[in-house]
């Protein structure tokens, strides 16, 4: 941070920090109670010939164009495990943005567009429906560029869009099918291999959405792969007091590394959200178990810095400088912790000074005059010359006394 900034607000304790999916569940439930009510006395004719406001503010459009199975009136939830296929255009256009079939998702988890990711909590098994989504709800403020990655779920190397640019502005036509779902297993019951698979493609789409700008949608995917992640019973274990970890097996060693790998991830997306708090106490898990970790040393003093606690973070810029001293990014870290240390040196010395006076200087402040005033100069003239003519005067005096 550099000087003259405003106050630093920690948003780690913010409402608005938390899983955004969680924000729009009210009015999804909403949603949900006003398209029963309103489908009581429809036909299905009627059901498939209208567009529905999901939530209310024209931003995101659904028209059923295939019934599923209501029998039961069930439909999926947060965290279920669904299949779906999904075809993406740019609004009244053919170009085909993304197109998937048969792809798993965990619903809830901004996997996919966000548009189609709360459309689908409205659906029942085997339903078909086209969608309306504003901006908002598809690729945002930042749209989308031809050669830019379109981070699709479960592809760690997502291709790349080849199509026109999507502005800030640009609508989105949407085609979804839901095919079936289940509820999310406890992790507990996953094989190791699996929890790292959850893991990679959760913490892969946070990254894309970090890389877009969307911190607080990347803290989301952080997290729930830190779900799948988590240490279990007879597992992964804390470190031992001299920072090694005890002997594990090479996969559940795979499963701390991944771990880690998220922590610091989710690091640097919360200290872009401005949660400073929460990303030094994630950057600590990482450096209680690689003290010597020089990203983990990077972020920590880059998080340091903004809270301002400069003279910690000098010191992590200098653990990771000599963990990575070749690479450039610590070095300027370095290089920017010593000048403000320089900075803040000079401020303390001038604030000293101010404080206990300095005993060199005058008491005014002033520098010391270096020649006489010319006040100065006429009174000391003055008090010669009178002295010059009473001398003057005195010798008179005796001359004449002596004339006589």
């Amino acid at each position: 941070m550099s000087e003259g900034e405003g106050t630093l607000v920690d948003k780690s304790e913010s409402s608005s920090f938390e899983d955004l999916a969680a924000a729009a569940a009210h009015e999804i439930e909403e949603a949900k109670l006003a398209e029963a009510a309103a489908s009581k006395d429809k036909s299905e004719e009627t059901k498939t010939d209208e567009w529905q406001d999901v939530l209310g503010s024209g931003a995101l459009l659904k028209k059923i164009i295939k019934l599923g199975d209501e029998s039961k009136g069930l439909r999926p939830h947060r965290s279920d495990i669904c299949r779906i296929s999904y075809e993406v255009k740019i609004k009244d256009t053919d170009h085909i943005v993304e197109k998937r079939d048969q792809v798993k998702i965990y619903l809830g988890d901004n996997e996919i567009l966000q548009g189609l990711d709360l459309a689908v909590t409205l659906m029942y098994k085997g339903e078909e429906c086209l969608l309306q989504m504003a901006p908002r709800f598809g690729f945002g403020e930042n749209g989308l560029k031809p050669g830019e990655s379109l981070g699709l779920v479960g592809e760690l190397d997502a291709p790349k869009y080849e199509g026109p640019v999507i502005g800030p502005d640009t609508w989105l036509d949407a085609r979804v099918e839901l095919h079936d779902w289940d509820e999310e297993p406890d992790h507990e019951t996953v094989s190791i291999a699996e929890r790292m698979e959850i893991g990679v493609r959760r913490r892969a789409r946070g990254n894309w959405w970090y890389g877009r700008g969307e911190a607080q949608l990347a803290v989301q995917l952080y997290r729930r792969a830190l779900d799948a992640l988590d240490e279990s019973e007879g597992g992964i274990t804390d470190p031992t007091p001299t920072g090694d970890l005890a002997p594990t097996s090479d996969a559940l060693q795979a499963l701390l590394d991944e771990r880690l790998r998220v922590h610091n991830n989710m690091a640097a997306a919360q200290l872009k959200a401005g949660a400073y708090e929460a990303a030094l106490q994630a950057v600590t898990r990482v450096l209680s178990c690689q003290p010597k970790n020089a990203k983990a040393l990077y972020r920590k003093s880059r998080i340091l810095s903004a809270m301002g606690r400069n003279s910690e973070a000098l010191e992590a810029a200098r653990a990771a400088a000599a963990a990575a001293p070749e690479d450039s990014g610590t070095r300027k870290e370095l290089q920017r912790c010593e000048q403000r240390a320089t900075r803040d040196r000079s401020v303390e010395r001038r604030l000293a000074k101010r404080m206990l006076g300095n005993p060199a200087q005058p008491k005014n402040g002033g520098e010391p005059d270096k020649k006489p005033s010319r006040a100065k100069m006429l009174m000391w003239g003055s008090l010669l010359l009178s002295l010059l003519v009473g001398v003057a005067s005195v010798l008179v005096y005796r001359y004449k006394i002596q004339a006589h």
